[in-house]
């Protein structure tokens, strides 16, 4: 039994695991994880669930709940105005979210 009142066995389980994840983040810090997840930092539009690396922040109805949006949605939503419209009376516009982990074009 080890300090922490375990086996030898299960103290090089727990040191593995934890070379394992500092490995990760090292990847993840030099940008070799986008190569591995290309959908890595992306998030879900509200709407359409579809995972994006550019989202609009908007209030889309009465409830004036904010919601994150994709540029497809958002058309929908705005009628393709940025500050709304007479037939939009509920939209208002909150500002942009964008991936910054995304790889470089």
């Amino acid at each position: 039994m080890g300090r922490r009142g375990e086996t030898e066995e299960e103290r090089r389980a727990r040191k593995e695991a934890v070379k394992q994840q500092k490995a990760a983040r090292r990847l993840q810090r030099e940008g070799a994880v986008q190569q591995v997840d290309p959908d890595f930092g992306r998030k879900p539009c509200d709407l359409c669930s579809g995972l994006k690396d550019t989202l609009i922040r908007c209030q889309t109805d009465a409830s004036g709940q904010w919601r994150m949006v994709c540029g497809r949605c958002w058309r929908d939503l705005s009628g393709g105005v940025v500050d709304g419209d007479a037939a939009h009376p509920h939209y208002r516009y909150g500002g942009l979210w964008r991936n910054l982990h995304q790889p470089a074009k």
